[in-house]
């Protein structure tokens, strides 16, 4: 009794469910061989209904073994839905004629014909529902722990931001009182300890200004790229009066909405510059429409991107062993796949080329009058915030 109980629990009785009405048909066809004698009588009376009872014992047998007993009880459960329904039609079927005077021959082979297509039709309908409420389980876990994960990012944040920031601000200014040391050697260590532990300020400021700098302007409205590389190049060689710098733009350069777009293009240049190891780097910024694009391309002729920063950005992925050396190209990267876009490194013979192609939009000639107007205020917005950043793609 406790086996049949267990049995029963499992789910296991939709298999009893098809093999039952498969013996039943498979009989009757042998008592009845006549039905072969007609293709239609033998497709609806004999194998219509054998086969839809494989069916159902097929699907409980291969419901069972991969999604467990808890997604076949409940694919059981429609199936028996399904069958009590259609049972019920072929019963109602049966009375209509028989109060028309009509008498159908072998009306529970009628019946139970009708009970196996809604056993069939019910555990289909069964499989669907199990598949949705899996997708949906796996989805909940998903929010879960992207719940948990934002929690654990928040910790961090606030330890790289608050306790870091304390603990070397009280290192830094022991290893200035160092530094006034008689002694030349203790004087150059705290050198070396302060300028290390600025370093690592430096790196939890670049992680709060990050945060603030995602969730800010995470719904940055659609502006004209054009107007933003000019405004922010006229800043840039105030900033760097040793570079030369070649621009290249058309009048117009609508884009849908990019986060960070001014950060963007100024973390761009600005690496193009500051990693170049020459006297007076040489920084190409162009433009490009295209009919359902825009590309930012920014060439420079330094020493390149070096093939292990390459690696990182091109699998997606940072390891303990393998990983990117600053947060400035990252930066990029989110922003540009979160507009829909595509960033793109490549080496020349001399320097580097990296090219962001984003979507086109093409505003009404009102709002391209306004994108254009405030294109530049939103990156200069982030002027302050984009000097915990400095550096760029490392």
């Amino acid at each position: 009794m406790t086996s049949l109980r267990r049995w029963l629990s499992d789910g296991r009785w939709l298999w009893a469910l098809g093999g039952g009405s498969l013996l039943w048909h498979a009989s009757h066809s042998v008592d009845h061989a006549t039905m072969y004698d007609s293709l239609p009588t033998a497709l609806f009376s004999v194998l219509g209904p054998s086969a839809a009872s494989l069916f159902v014992l097929g699907l409980g047998v291969a419901v069972g073994r991969r999604w467990g007993p808890e997604s076949l009880r409940g694919v059981g459960r429609w199936a028996l839905v399904g069958a009590a329904g259609l049972t019920l039609v072929g019963l109602l079927t049966v009375a209509y004629f028989r109060t028309n005077g009509v008498a159908l021959p072998e009306w529970v082979h009628f019946v139970l014909n009708a009970t196996t297509g809604g056993a069939a039709g019910g555990a289909l309908v069964g499989v669907y529902d199990e598949r949705a409420s899996r997708i949906a389980a796996t989805l909940r876990r998903e929010r879960q722990r992207v719940g948990l994960l934002n929690q654990r990012l928040r910790v961090l944040n606030r330890v790289l931001r608050h306790d870091l920031r304390n603990d070397m601000n009280v290192i830094q200014g022991y290893a200035s009182l160092l530094e006034a040391d008689d002694d030349p050697e203790v004087a150059g260590r705290a050198e070396t300890i302060r300028r290390t532990a600025e370093e690592l300020t430096s790196l939890g400021e670049r992680a709060r200004h990050l945060e603030r700098l995602l969730d800010d302007e995470a719904a940055e409205t659609r502006t004209d790229l054009a107007a933003v590389v000019e405004r922010r190049l006229d800043a840039f060689e105030r900033e760097y009066p040793h570079a030369q710098v070649r621009v290249d733009v058309p009048d117009r350069a609508p884009v849908g909405p990019v986060p960070l777009v001014g950060v963007v293009v100024d973390l761009l240049v600005e690496n193009a510059v500051v990693h170049n190891d020459r006297e007076e780097p040489m920084v190409s910024v162009g433009v490009r429409t295209a009919e359902d694009h825009v590309v930012l391309r920014v060439a420079d002729d330094g020493p390149g991107i070096p093939e292990s920063e390459r690696a990182v950005f091109e699998s997606g992925t940072e390891t303990p062993l393998r990983h990117s050396e600053g947060l400035g190209l990252w930066v990029v990267e989110w922003a540009v796949t979160e507009a829909g876009g595509r960033l793109d490194l490549r080496d020349r013979a001399v320097g580097t080329v990296v090219s962001v192609a984003l979507p086109r939009v093409e505003p009404s000639p009102a709002a391209a009058t306004d994108a254009a107007r405030d294109a530049a205020p939103v990156a200069d917005r982030w002027g302050p915030s984009l000097q915990s950043l400095r550096g760029g793609p490392e």
